[in-house]
């Protein structure tokens, strides 16, 4: 299914009346308005609400959609292009993939790829939107690689029934949509997605999930992008944990002099644990990933993906 271009307009942050629901920002009581649409943006809509959702926290790793398998033993015969693979073909560059067991996610197709192309994954932020995520990552990362946003559940408060915003419960339940969601993509185009290794992004709450999961999860997930969160969760233990499952190099991207601070802590650890890590800062921009921070991460991107081939 093709979603409707309204879908696709504009990428937000965090409401600063939501200050009860400060696990979407990251750090309690830093929670900053919506960042401004792109000219000529028009308002985003989707269909009704659910209850709202809080981080309930780490839990014990899970396996993995593709019956565990670890990805890095794939990485080498996936970077090869594969022969007779036929181009993608897709009506628009995003579609909508419906997911077993939870809210159909939001995927940037590489039209026209004729070799197995990797996948990015884009969780959002608390009170945010998939369509929003994919779309400023597609800007940052190009066209040529599956870009993943899964939806998580609806908000209650959303602003209206055509605007609903979405939220997701807890690390433990991202990190089953995520495997639902990578299990539906590559029995949607079994030829064209590689099946190693997939570099996670997140953005505030997403940020904060993804650095739990990825401790866990370090041979799927051995890069990171964590956009204003997630260096909180980079204890001594849970940096060594990442290292030693393969973890190979963390990119923060700061919009904010805190989040700057606290993850320049967080690399320092990293780097203590083997891990290879950058901070970045854009000029003080608010909770926001578009704009100037999507700016300075797609200058940063490539040294996150310096040396896997498949990019």
């Amino acid at each position: 299914m093709t979603l409707p271009a309204a879908l696709l307009s504009r990428p937000l942050a965090c409401l600063a009346l939501l200050a009860a629901a400060a696990l979407g920002c990251d750090r309690a009581g830093r929670a900053a308005g919506p960042a401004p649409a792109p000219p000529g943006a028009a308002q985003a809509a989707a269909p009704g609400g659910a209850a709202p959702a809080a981080d309930g926290g780490a839990t014990p790793a899970m396996q993995a959609a593709d019956g565990g398998a670890a990805p890095a033993a794939l990485a080498a015969d996936a970077a090869a292009p594969a022969a007779g693979i036929a181009p993608l073909r897709a009506d628009a560059p995003f579609v909508e993939l419906p997911v077993d067991g939870f809210p159909s996610a939001v995927v940037s197709v590489p039209i026209g790829a004729t070799a197995r192309r990797p996948v990015l994954i884009a969780s959002h932020g608390n009170y945010d939107r998939p369509e929003w995520q994919c779309q400023v990552w597609r800007d940052i990362a190009g066209g040529d690689a599956f870009i993943l946003c899964p939806r998580g559940v609806a908000r209650s408060d959303s602003p209206s029934a055509t605007d609903v915003r979405f939220t997701y419960e807890s690390n433990a339940r991202l990190e089953q949509e995520i495997d639902a969601g990578l299990a539906a993509l590559r029995a949607r185009f079994p030829e064209h997605v590689d099946p190693g290794a997939v570099l996670y992004t997140g953005f505030s709450l997403g940020a904060i999930m993804g650095s739990a999961i990825a401790a866990r999860r370090a041979s799927l997930f051995p890069r990171l992008v964590l956009v204003e969160g997630g260096h909180d969760k980079w204890t001594p233990a849970t940096a060594r944990a990442f290292a030693e499952g393969g973890g190979q190099r963390v990119l923060f991207v700061c919009a904010q002099a805190g989040c700057g601070a606290a993850a320049k802590a967080a690399a320092a650890r990293l780097e203590k644990a083997g891990v290879l890590t950058r901070v970045v800062r854009s000029r003080e921009a608010g909770h926001r990933y578009d704009g100037p921070v999507a700016e300075e991460t797609r200058g940063a991107l490539s040294w996150a993906i310096e040396g896997d081939a498949r990019w």
